[in-house]
């Protein structure tokens, strides 16, 4: 792995958090992409990262960016990923809200936020799939995709809390090992 530099890092991680919309799932996603295609990042360090995010309390993406850049280049890394990914979404979502609160009462802003509600979960969706995508490997893409099936059913059906599924899903990969 190419140990990046401190500038290129910081801008990474602000032209995601200015750029991709939809939540955690999708910053996560497309910042995968961008440290596999500058070799900045192994799969096994993501796949950490990723985990040990999700246990984390609060907002797993700033966990996950925190990990990340904690990886590449230390305390320093990880505080500039979280405040290069976290001061534009939050100056927008408050510009957002107060536009929002100025049209409420129209019938199109209703239908513009119906709108946009549809598209982060589509957003959602597909970075979900590219996650699963890029930890199937050929002849190696069943447990991913159940363990991803899985989780999402407890998730759903059963109603577990994230927390149990994360712990049922760590026991099924603990157990489910690949030759």
């Amino acid at each position: 792995m190419a140990r990046p530099r401190f500038t290129p890092v910081t801008n990474l991680f602000l032209r995601v958090g200015i750029s991709v919309f939809g939540g955690g799932d999708p910053t996560i996603a497309i910042l995968q992409r961008e440290f596999y295609r500058r070799d900045w990042l192994s799969p096994e360090k993501f796949a950490i990262a990723f985990g040990l995010a999700r246990l984390t309390p609060g907002t797993n993406v700033l966990a996950f960016c925190a990990a990340t850049g904690w990886y590449m280049l230390g305390i320093g890394g990880a505080l500039a990923a979280v405040l290069a990914v976290t001061i534009p979404a939050s100056i927008l979502v408050v510009w957002l809200t107060r536009a929002y609160d100025l049209t409420a009462h129209s019938r199109l802003a209703q239908s513009v936020a119906n709108a946009l509600v549809a598209a982060a979960v589509g957003t959602m969706l597909g970075a979900a799939l590219l996650l699963v995508r890029t930890q199937s490997k050929r002849g190696h893409w069943l447990k991913p995709v159940a363990i991803s099936l899985g989780s999402f059913l407890l998730a759903y059906l059963v109603k577990l809390t994230p927390l149990q599924v994360i712990t049922a899903a760590a026991i099924v990969g603990f157990y489910w090992v690949e030759s």
